[in-house]
């Protein structure tokens, strides 16, 4: 069983600050809802973006080798996969959301900017301890 070794002051900190602005933007995109029925609408584009952040974050950092290996094989099939399939067939959905008029509605505008943060948010996070917390 692997033990997390080397957490020193700057991964709690950074952890504290990925608690500290998760909570803030949870606390924002509750706020930003009209009404309770668009609550589950906004508060699942928050978790698709950390989703989309923390695949992201594991493809972008890899333990090792053999790791890089694996990840380097799935991120070409989810390639293939997102440019084939998906564009295709959520190419009006994709127009929709990137219209000038539509990105630029409070509610839509806010959704994506919120998409966008937590993604980062967790790319970040993902990306810090698999890079720099030791394992052994």
């Amino acid at each position: 069983m692997p033990k997390l070794i080397d957490i020193n002051w700057k991964l709690k900190m950074t952890g504290i600050s990925a608690i500290f602005f998760g909570t803030l933007l949870s606390i924002f995109a509750y706020k930003i809802g009209p009404q309770q029925d668009v609550y589950p609408i906004t508060y699942i584009i928050c978790i698709a973006g950390c989703v989309f952040g923390w695949l992201v974050g594991m493809l972008t950092s890899p333990y090792n080798l053999e790791d890089e290996s694996k990840l380097n094989k799935f991120s070409k099939l989810i390639g293939t996969f997102l440019s084939g399939y998906i564009l295709s067939k959520f190419d009006r959905v994709i127009e929709t959301i990137i219209n000038p008029d539509s990105i630029l509605s409070p509610l839509i505008g806010l959704r994506v900017l919120l998409f966008v943060c937590f993604f980062c948010l967790i790319w970040i996070i993902t990306f810090v301890f698999r890079q720099y917390v030791s394992t052994t």
